[in-house]
């Protein structure tokens, strides 16, 4: 995962993904992925991607507790990761 990066979404700088997280607005239910430095504010919902990754049931364990939030949308969820991996060239990543 250390030599994989992406474009985080709100600087448009090229970030490994150690260093991302996955960031929901609840408000709209929108995924982006960004730079754990950037900015994040009040409200996001922030999943490291480490975290996210950190084992082979870590993905389905997040999606389970993401089920419980109310603003969670799992075709907005899906549709980010699959628009994510296509744009960053991540097709094996998750």
């Amino acid at each position: 995962m250390k030599l994989k990066t992406a474009t985080c979404e709100r600087s448009g700088k090229n970030t490994p993904l150690s260093e991302g997280a996955l960031v929901a607005r609840p408000s709209t239910g929108e995924w982006l992925f960004i730079s754990m430095d950037e900015e994040r504010p009040n409200g996001d919902y922030c999943i490291a991607v480490g975290s996210f990754l950190d084992s082979p049931d870590s993905p389905k364990n997040w999606i389970a507790h993401l089920k419980r939030k109310t603003w969670f949308d799992a075709q907005k969820f899906a549709d980010f990761l699959h628009r994510f991996q296509k744009d960053n060239n991540l097709a094996s990543i998750f």
